[in-house]
């Protein structure tokens, strides 16, 4: 039986294992205005709502939402935002989650920084494997 726990444990676990090859280290959970060494992804759960649940309260499926955020600059930084970009959505198809909004260029205070955000769902039932 999956748990809250376990959908966002084995969520970053299979993406951070996938864009590791591309950032390193670099990757986390957090929501960070401040990032120390580019690139760097990070995945950030935005929610877990349910989507069904018992006449008594008890949840029989919930809809995991993330928000990833990807973080390059020097030459080819949109290019290599965008190959970052691929393999963090591959990761993500494969745990069945679809993209929801994204890839957005959003502007940043540092021009010389690209940032590209994505957003993604799925439903989950809490008898499921992930």
């Amino acid at each position: 039986m999956l748990t809250i726990k376990t959908i966002v444990e084995n969520t970053f676990s299979v993406w951070g294992k996938a864009v590791s090859a591309e950032v390193g280290d670099n990757y986390s959970m957090e929501n960070s205005a401040t990032v120390s060494k580019l690139p760097y992804a990070s995945m950030y759960f935005q929610g877990l709502p349910t989507s069904g649940s018992t006449l008594e309260g008890g949840e029989a499926a919930v809809t995991p939402s993330v928000q990833i955020d990807i973080y390059t600059n020097g030459q080819r930084a949109l290019t290599k935002a965008y190959e970052i970009d691929e393999v963090s959505h591959s990761a993500l198809l494969s745990l069945g989650y679809t993209r929801s909004y994204g890839p957005e260029l959003i502007q940043n205070v540092d021009p010389s920084i690209k940032r590209l955000t994505s957003r993604y769902s799925r439903l989950v039932g809490l008898a499921e494997t992930l």
